[in-house]
């Protein structure tokens, strides 16, 4: 049956959706038009990416090789890894295992110039509208303070894109670990790159230095977390650490806690069975902990840290909150407190406490509260540099940011309807 429409009541909604129906078509169109070298990005219509620098090949560094990474190079891969302020758990050989559950099998390669390898990337093979799509979470991984970071960043742009090409990806997205308006953020400008808005990491994060003596430490917290600590153990809770990769019961508590906390804010995360695969796979190699804090016979606050190099990544975690009358007595400051030492002593010198709200939003944001507690602990907040695309296949890439535009139209015009 159709509805008739009253031309006073909806003249505001009506004007809106002309005008959100004629920006979207002129986007739509100009994306059609663009030319193959100066594309929209995968998921959303103001996103672009750039023409790739032509680079001369003419005398090419026979010393430089980009190759795909046998099983004989995890040691070399960790130990760049490790050596380098880009790198993280996201990029080490053990993530692969955590990558095949989610079904984003990784392919590894890796840039040796004369016997040493200088850069690493783990990219994840994922289905983006049927078509095969690479993603590198947090790399590729270079030492990007070296004088020669550029030109190798720029080998590894065009091997991805060569290997790429192979395997009939139509693009490489690349997310890595440095800071935004950070010199080596430029330096994906400079090899023909431009940003994509979107990240499928948290942009943003609190970052400790644990470097200093213990003592040290523990003052950067604000005196409020102090007081919380300290209350802690005075009021019973004890903590424990778990190193054991066999140890499935600390590991089905963590997951315990995950499932409750995801049901109490309603955020869901991507399951639970991963946690026990990321266990196994960093505690085998000795990078992984399991703190947790215990009220009586009850575990109240679980999280798991992974070390990579001189840096530890507070991971998987999950509380419970007191009952109703009891008195608080923070267990995830104890906990969080006992990470931090367990980070020192397993050799890391900056603690990551992994995602807070965007730099500059208010407590009206969802993870404002998750935020303030990292921020806490002292630290400073880091705004990463956000993601790039090496496009591989022009036209399809822009078939599908055209596929794109159009969905986000007939979303509006659903809306509006």
């Amino acid at each position: 049956m159709a509805r008739s429409i009253s031309r006073t009541a909806s003249a505001p909604a009506l004007e809106r959706l002309r005008t959100g129906t004629a920006r979207v078509a002129a986007r739509l169109l100009a994306v059609l038009q663009e030319p193959a070298g100066f594309v929209p990005a995968l998921t959303a219509a103001d996103q672009v990416v750039g023409v790739p620098v032509e680079r001369s090949v003419a005398d090419p560094d026979l010393s430089r090789q980009f190759r795909e990474a046998l099983d004989s190079d995890e040691p070399a891969w960790g130990d760049l890894l490790g050596a380098t302020p880009a790198g993280d758990f996201l990029q080490a050989w053990a993530w692969g295992s955590v990558g095949a559950f989610d079904g984003e099998p990784a392919r590894r390669f890796l840039l040796v110039e004369e016997d040493e390898v200088v850069a690493v990337v783990a990219v994840q093979q994922r289905l983006v509208h049927g078509q095969i799509t690479w993603y590198a979470p947090h790399g590729p991984v270079l030492d990007y303070a070296d004088t020669r970071a550029a030109e190798r960043l720029a080998a590894v742009v065009d091997g991805l894109r060569a290997a790429g090409r192979r395997s009939g990806a139509v693009a490489v997205r690349l997310e890595p670990r440095v800071e935004r308006s950070s010199a080596a953020a430029a330096l994906f400008g400079q090899v023909g790159l431009r940003p994509v808005s979107h990240t499928a990491q948290v942009g943003q994060t609190q970052i400790l230095d644990i470097g200093a003596d213990e003592a040290a430490v523990f003052a950067a917290a604000d005196a409020a977390t102090r007081r919380k600590v300290r209350r802690a153990a005075r009021d019973g809770v004890r903590v424990g650490v778990v190193t054991d990769p066999g140890a499935t019961d600390a590991v089905q508590r963590l997951a315990g806690l995950v499932r409750a906390t995801e049901a109490r804010t309603g955020v869901a995360g991507r399951g639970i069975d991963r946690i026990a695969i990321a266990w196994r796979a960093f505690a085998s190699r000795g990078q992984a902990a399991i703190v947790e804090a215990w009220l009586d016979d009850e575990v109240m606050a679980s999280g798991m840290v992974v070390v990579v190099g001189d840096r530890s990544f507070y991971l998987f975690s999950g509380s419970l909150r007191e009952a109703p009358g009891q008195p608080k007595a923070f267990p995830s400051y104890a906990m969080q407190w006992e990470m931090i030492r367990t980070a020192r002593a397993m050799g890391a010198r900056t603690h990551d406490l992994w995602g807070i709200e965007p730099l500059g939003a208010g407590p009206s944001h969802p993870w404002y509260g998750i935020g303030t507690f990292k921020r806490s602990f002292g630290g400073h907040s880091v705004a990463w540099a956000g993601s790039w695309d090496i496009v591989v296949r022009p036209q399809v890439y822009r078939l599908r940011s055209a596929v794109a535009v159009a969905r986000e139209l007939r979303g509006r015009l659903q809306r509006v309807a």
